[in-house]
């Protein structure tokens, strides 16, 4: 781990939906998005929040929690501070539909450019890492239909291979083989992304029944990030030299945990990985961040 913090990758393994709380327009419960890009996230307190009730479950765990998370009390006096600073989980692959093979998980360039600047945060660099749109990591017919987008893909270059060995380490071996990765990403214009983002996550129609006449009393709507997704997050220790944040990290490499909302319907449940920033150390680390 950076001295600096640790970054994990998450795998949603069923629909996720952390929810934003408040409607939009024919949506009543529209998922938590990022106000300037439109894009899907998971804000810092939800993750805390989940991370927290992971360790609280774990009798083995429950005497880590106040230390991490912050001791919760009464009154503001009998309150403390965690040890640990969350941020929140930025979408880093999306699945949506193709016309080729099952699915395909798209990125963008400005994803690619945001995760190296997030990796300067906790002292890593990788500024030889860039993305060209309408890449293709694998050979395809030259015509793909994303959804109802047309998008004409040209093959990796090798200036290219410094991006596919990064994106490899966030998802080999914890959830895929690379193969698999090589096979289903694609990277699109930072327009095409934002339209679909925004447009095929999944509508779910849910409704409460009468009891006895099974009428409908409550139909509602609501929005749900899709199974196959792929967040990344970095957590970061409140100060140097504390051992918070690595108990954190030690006990959450690899577990299978719920993040968001309607858990007894199965949203929510991830893969998290191991810390990424172990595997991402050796002659990239800046000192003065």
């Amino acid at each position: 781990m950076s001295e600096n913090g640790c970054l994990f990758t998450f795998y949603t393994l069923t629909p996720l939906h952390a929810g934003a709380g408040d409607s939009a327009g024919a949506i009543d419960l529209p998922v938590q998005r990022e106000k300037h890009t439109e894009y899907p996230v998971v804000y810092s307190s939800a993750m805390k929040g989940s991370l927290r009730c992971l360790f609280e479950c774990n009798e083995s765990l429950k005497g880590y929690v106040e230390n991490i998370f912050g001791k919760e009390g009464s009154e503001q006096k009998d309150s403390t501070s965690g040890k640990v600073i969350f941020t929140d989980a930025k979408i880093l692959f999306f699945p949506v539909r193709s016309s080729e093979g099952v699915f395909k998980w798209i990125t963008c360039p400005f994803v690619i450019e945001r995760l190296r600047r997030d990796l300067k945060f906790i002292g890593i660099s990788k500024d030889d890492v860039s993305a060209a749109e309408n890449t293709a990591f694998k050979s395809y017919t030259s015509l793909i239909v994303l959804e109802d987008f047309p998008i004409t893909t040209s093959n990796c270059s090798a200036s290219s291979a410094s991006l596919l060995e990064l994106l490899t380490s966030f998802t080999v071996p914890y959830f895929f083989t690379e193969d698999i990765l090589k096979g289903r990403l694609l990277i699109v214009s930072d327009d095409v992304f934002k339209t679909l983002v925004t447009i095929a996550t999944q509508i779910v129609a849910r409704n409460v029944l009468e009891n006895e006449t099974k009428k409908s009393e409550n139909l509602w709507y609501e929005e749900v990030v899709p199974a196959d997704s792929l967040f990344y997050t970095i957590m970061k220790p409140a100060f140097k030299g504390n051992t918070a944040i690595t108990t954190l990290s030690s006990n959450i490499n690899n577990c299978i945990m719920q993040i968001g909302g309607n858990e007894t319907i199965g949203y929510g449940f991830v893969k998290m990985s191991g810390d990424l920033s172990q595997t991402l150390l050796p002659s990239e680390v800046i000192t003065d961040v």
